[in-house]
């Protein structure tokens, strides 16, 4: 029997069961402990358009530690949600016994207004809009508008798109969307789109080509319907709280949006956030892992998964891989750095794995590699490489002698291996202007890992894996033939290491 549990009760008998404190939940999720205590007494309630649900949500997750404190929570999600199936994630558990109770908290209140909303009025805060450039230049505008000022009580802004991507398809006339975007998320907001996946691959590259900026804010989340035949209704909503919202709608089957209701009336908006949050989100699934800097460990372990799956792989990176260079080579470039002993065998001990999963796999299947060209002549002008570990960007530094010997290898692996092919591009092709995203790696039928300044992205859906593997092969395409043809990399390898080797002979 499900027993109608108020938020801060719940809550409390969260807190309870993993032992946590009220003061190391405000720290875990960093707000003032006060914020805590008034959740706790009613005082306060989450509303519908903020993310404190997701922040409560992923801190208790994260620190569930033994056998006792699960059975606990499952004692919890029973007395709140009945004979729900215990099999589901711990997150999925306390985030649904969290929004029960936030229902049945906010459900109790009354919502207030100040104006008697006449809808005879034409003055009214409540208006529709004819016509799809009309909908669309209104949505920008109000995007913009909130891209000004910075975020309020931990907002979030909440948009759907089930008719096909629509409302984010790359048109002349609407560039400004992602940069209003970008913008408001700079400004604190978080940005959460709902839309529907389809097999169109043109419309998911366009997707990806919108959303890689957003996504290396870590403001920006994707989510995509479960069930993936799930039937177009020509709806999209965006809302943004405090400022206004659209329900927006097609006039005839299978047309793009040209009508829309907007308000900016707070109880509409509210509506409208409560119907995203308890009826679409929970429909949907989330498109992508975030994983910030300190949670390397997690990340890493991701990519190991996948650099040990069968299957082709492509990749983009503005810096030379590791493994590229030689064990004996890197243990002696990771000598010159202030690692301890211990950190130089752990990093040692990975790379000797990676390197073994990826000579074994290049020995049966394609491995496509793009490096902007000034990769390599960083190493070979500046005579160091930058990489991430330990939670730090560590620049090693070269000799000529242990250039010769990194280019020499690549050429080694080039000959060799007939699966493995190397371009160097130059930077345009390489990235879009204003694009920090340092490395893209697509494994066939497996996952994408996207590394970025402050962010790794993982995602594993296998339609947006196929997308990227028709973006990276459309790059490709693209590429000069001279500037991936084996032979003349080759060649171009070969000029540089005799250039060195003349220098080491001047001296």
């Amino acid at each position: 029997m499900i027993t109608k549990i108020k938020f801060g009760e719940c809550l409390q008998l969260l807190l309870s069961s993993l032992d946590m404190s009220n003061n190391r939940l405000a720290k875990g999720i960093n707000v003032d402990s006060s914020l805590i205590s008034r959740w706790l007494h009613e005082q306060r309630i989450p509303s519908y358009n903020g993310n404190y649900i997701e922040s409560i949500t992923d801190f208790l997750s994260e620190n569930i530690l033994n056998s006792i404190q699960e059975q606990r929570l499952n004692d919890v999600l029973k007395i709140i949600c009945g004979n729900l199936d215990i099999r589901i994630s711990r997150k999925n558990k306390i985030m649904k016994v969290l929004l029960e109770a936030q229902g049945c908290s906010l459900k109790g209140k009354k919502i207030r207004t100040n104006k008697k909303i006449d809808l005879s009025n034409d003055n009214n805060d409540n208006n529709i809009i004819i016509g799809r450039k009309n909908v669309l230049a209104a949505i920008l505008a109000l995007l913009e508008k909130a891209g000004k000022e910075k975020c309020k009580d931990n907002n979030v802004i909440c948009l759907s798109s089930d008719n096909n991507l629509d409302l984010i398809k790359i048109q002349k006339d609407f560039v400004g969307w992602k940069e209003a975007i970008l913008k408001a998320l700079k400004n604190g907001w978080t940005v959460k789109l709902l839309f529907k996946l389809n097999q169109n691959i043109k419309e998911l590259m366009n997707l990806i080509l919108f959303t890689i900026p957003l996504l290396e804010t870590g403001r920006f989340f994707l989510y995509y319907y479960k069930t993936y035949d799930v039937a177009s209704r020509g709806r999209e909503v965006i809302i943004i709280p405090g400022e206004g919202a659209f329900s927006c709608f097609s006039t005839s089957l299978n047309s793009e949006i040209d009508c829309a209701f907007y308000t900016n009336n707070q109880v509409g908006i509210d509506i409208l956030c409560k119907n995203f949050n308890l009826n679409l989100l929970p429909l949907s699934k989330s498109l992508m892992e975030y994983y910030d800097l300190d949670e390397i460990i997690a990340y890493n372990n991701s990519l190991d998964e996948s650099n040990n799956t069968a299957g082709s792989r492509f990749l983009f990176k503005n810096n030379l891989s590791l493994l590229l260079i030689p064990n004996i080579l890197l243990k002696k470039l990771l000598v010159k750095l202030s690692f301890t002993n211990d950190h130089i065998i752990k990093i040692l001990e990975l790379h000797h794995r990676r390197v073994n999963s990826f000579l074994l796999n290049i020995k049966q299947h394609e491995y496509l590699d793009i490096y902007p060209l000034s990769s390599m002549q960083n190493i070979i002008k500046n005579k160091e490489l930058s990489f991430y570990c330990f939670n730090v960007v560590n620049t090693i530094n070269f000799d000529v002698e242990d250039i010769i010997i990194l280019i020499q290898n690549i050429i080694n692996l080039l000959k060799t291996y007939d699966n493995y092919k190397f371009s160097f591009v130059n930077e345009t092709l390489y990235k879009n202007k204003g694009n920090t995203v340092s490395s893209f790696i697509i494994k066939e039928k497996h996952s994408v890992h996207i590394e970025s300044s402050k962010h790794a992205i993982i995602i594993q859906e296998p339609m947006v894996i196929n997308a990227f593997e028709g973006y990276f092969k459309d790059i490709w395409g693209q590429i000069s033939p001279i500037d991936k043809n084996k032979k003349e990399v080759m060649k171009w390898l070969q000029h540089q290491v005799d250039t060195l080797k003349e220098q080491l002979i001047k001296k």
